[in-house]
């Protein structure tokens, strides 16, 4: 019988103290063998090119090299799946999504100081990720601003506007350069809104959603409470929260958005809550897309949709860093068509002016 060979990991942080608490944590999982440590980037890039880990968790404020550059030197000598250690925090989330932008694949919540029950708790959180991401395909994108469809962004206000179509996207690790690299490329005029549910914390969304606007044409904010929908804006669901789409007495359609403190549910937001949310309100005339990630959260609710006519799309094994989310989308026969992104771009304008 042949064993299961373990996934080796390389942790990298210039606290002794968060190495060995990382370390402690991985040693819970048979499945997990630690590779070696780094106290800074320099060594961490030496590290990976000799040790050739599977997986490298990385801190980001370090001394000689941080982690952002680290990363970067790993993505060009030797690309390997990172997992960025960042605080929750408006410049923790800067530097995460800087960290996606140079090829990370995900981020785990920074501990506090103490070995306490704050850091146990991310033990699961973390084990989660280090197996999603061993045999990720990491890779850096360069979306320079000028590749982005330009026009006049969607002004706030017009509420009254009907709204026939819209579209409703899930993902999870490998997420946010997937939705950066669609947005670039729909049309700022688009007759639809596209409501986006990504895996991510409150902390995270809103300044994910401030770094969309700046580099995509079509308008792009985080989704409130009561707010009206309306087409040519793409809506970034709130983190640590449920989004739902509900009509109002009056026919518009407006978001609810509720604390996943009162729901409990494992994601937050929920792509699967937001799906048959969008197939109650608009049965054939929505649109589903699961991008990357890891695990299931999103099929249930692809399937309803489609049951509702609605049309189905799952982002294809080659351009996905986790095969997770849309392969269960088609083998559990949710998704009707199987694309890459710039094919999806292209298939949810046709659907949508069709």
């Amino acid at each position: 019988m042949t064993e299961t060979r373990k996934i080796k990991v390389l942790i990298v942080d210039d606290s002794a103290f968060m190495r060995t608490a990382i370390e402690r944590m991985l040693q819970t999982d048979p499945g997990i063998e630690i590779a070696g440590s780094a106290a800074n980037g320099r060594e961490a890039v030496e590290k990976v090119a000799r040790l050739k880990p599977d997986v490298v968790t990385m801190d980001v404020e370090m001394p000689i090299m941080d982690g952002l550059q680290a990363l970067k030197e790993i993505m060009r000598i030797c690309p390997t799946p990172v997992l960025m250690v960042s605080s929750l925090t408006k410049e923790g989330a800067k530097v995460t999504l800087d960290a996606f932008d140079l090829g990370a694949v995900d981020y785990i919540p920074k501990p506090g100081s103490t070995l306490s029950a704050t850091i146990l708790t991310l033990k699961d959180d973390l084990l989660h990720k280090i197996h999603a991401a061993a045999g990720c395909k990491p890779q850096a994108i360069k979306l320079e601003y000028s590749q982005a469809r330009r026009g006049p962004k969607k002004n706030a206000g017009n509420t009254d506007e009907v709204i026939n179509r819209a579209i409703f996207i899930g993902s999870s690790t490998g997420g946010p350069p997937a939705i950066q690299k669609i947005l670039t490329l729909i049309d700022p005029a688009l007759p639809a809104p596209i409501i986006i549910a990504q895996h991510m914390p409150k902390a995270f969304t809103a300044a994910f959603a401030s770094r969309l606007n700046m580099l995509c044409g079509i308008r792009v904010k985080e989704a409130c409470d009561g707010e009206t929908l309306q087409n040519s804006i793409a809506y970034i669901c709130p983190g640590d929260h449920q989004t739902r789409v509900s009509r109002s007495l009056d026919g518009r359609c407006c978001f609810s958005v509720t604390p996943n403190s009162v729901e409990q549910d494992r994601f937050a937001p929920c792509i699967n809550t937001l799906f048959f949310s969008a197939a109650k309100e608009f049965a054939h005339k929505c649109i589903g897309v699961i991008l990357t990630g890891m695990g299931e959260d999103g099929v249930r609710g692809m399937k309803n949709i489609k049951l509702m006519g609605g049309l189905t799309i799952a982002q294809d094994r080659n351009s996905s860093v986790v095969y997770g989310m849309p392969r269960a989308a088609l083998e559990q026969e949710a998704a009707v068509r199987i694309l890459n992104l710039e094919e999806i771009a292209r298939e949810i304008e046709l659907s949508v002016k069709l």
